[in-house]
């Protein structure tokens, strides 16, 4: 799962941006025909979008960002991290929509913008330094994104940023492990693990909770259960996945990727009769203080619910970090976004791009970092 999120997280909050219905949308009109200035522009356009989003509404929420962005990118030099938030924002919803060339063009331009008009050491341009290798594994493209992650972790080194390193390094290491180099990863890890700074307590939950992946994929249950008691109970920290079953792909996904392993045509190219509506559900689900998932449900969708049912399946089987809460404590909430939905390609006799091939589903977390606490919702 790719970790985009709707946020100005690196910018202060301004107060009275944070509304809601129609006060949201009419205080997005006001900023656009006030000529707000960036910062306020991308907190209401990103806050309008990510309504429209939750609603199902994805072409909205494209085209409300899109006009953000094409206000304010001429303020990239001055006010860079709204900007840059803007074509996060932007790339999170094409990836959604199945827009794959303007997910990839949008996640350049985020770093670009950082990059150009802010220090290398800015903590934004240093977050937004795994922007790109997440952007190809994203796009099924883990290729390029180990050479991205290694990139970084060569310039992180070279800069002496031992932290930023670290991170790369396990990334790859998370990345060996999704493919099956249970031998790669085991030796990345243990790179990882020899530098000075995997010492430092703040990092100690991190590398945890990477060896706790790792015992996942050999299905050592005795040892998960082991390191899931042994990872720190802070409860301040946000459950972290530890293990989940794949998603199940399409029965024409499965065969092109297939067909691609072996350099093979396409077995079914898209048509230019083809319709292709997206499916989407948003999933509501308890973690428990133990880390085991605690019934999840359908809490709404597109008009047809019904293909979502092994979702579910797949949600009450995860295994997150434990946390420490109290005795009447049920534990913490969550609330996915699950998004079923072909790529953007011009089919066979026809010069439109439309949404087609096959079904791929994107995960997106909805909940508030603010709302990720312990709970008492019954």
């Amino acid at each position: 799962m790719i970790a985009l999120f709707f946020a100005l997280s690196l910018q202060a909050a301004t107060p009275d941006i944070v509304i809601s219905g129609r006060q949201l949308s009419e205080a997005y009109a006001a900023c656009v025909e006030q000529g707000c200035p960036p910062l306020r522009d991308a907190q209401a356009s990103i806050a309008f979008a990510e309504q429209q989003f939750r609603d199902g509404a994805y072409l909205k929420a494209r085209h409300t960002l899109m006009r953000a962005i094409s206000r304010n990118k001429r303020h990239a030099a001055t006010d860079p991290k709204p900007v840059s938030a803007l074509y996060e924002a932007y790339a999170t919803v094409s990836l959604h929509d199945g827009d794959l060339d303007a997910f990839k063009s949008a996640v350049g331009e985020q770093v670009r913008t950082l990059r150009d008009n802010l220090p290398a050491n800015d903590p934004a341009v240093v977050a937004a330094a795994f922007a790109t290798g997440d952007m190809w594994l994203a796009m099924r493209k883990g290729r390029s994104a180990e050479i991205s992650y290694k990139a970084v972790e060569r310039q992180a080194l070279a800069d002496g940023n031992a932290v930023v390193a670290l991170q790369a390094t396990l990334r790859r290491v998370r990345l060996a492990n999704a493919r099956g180099d249970t031998a790669g990863a085991a030796r990345l890890m243990a790179e990882a693990e020899a530098r000075p700074i995997a010492a430092d307590p703040k990092l100690r939950n991190l590398l945890q909770v990477v060896r706790l992946r790792l015992a996942a994929g050999q299905k050592d249950n005795a040892q998960i259960d082991q390191l899931v008691r042994a990872i720190g109970r802070d409860g301040s920290t946000r459950p972290e996945l530890v293990w989940a079953p794949p998603y199940r792909p399409s029965a024409l996904a499965a065969a092109q990727d297939e067909a691609r392993k072996f350099d093979l045509r396409n077995p079914l190219p898209a048509r230019s009769s083809d319709v292709d509506p997206i499916k989407w559900v948003d999933i509501g689900f308890w973690i428990r203080p133990d880390g085991k998932t605690d019934e999840p449900e359908i809490l709404r969708g597109s008009r047809s619910t019904g293909w979502a049912g092994y979702l579910l399946r797949q949600v009450s089987e995860r295994r997150y970090t434990g946390f420490s809460t109290s005795g009447a404590d049920r534990g913490v909430y969550r609330v996915e976004r699950f998004t079923l939905r072909g790529t953007y390609q011009v089919p066979v006799g026809s010069l439109i791009a439309r949404r087609g091939d096959a079904a791929r589903l994107e995960v997106l977390d909805l909940t508030q970092p603010d709302t990720s606490g312990s709970s008492n919702r019954s």
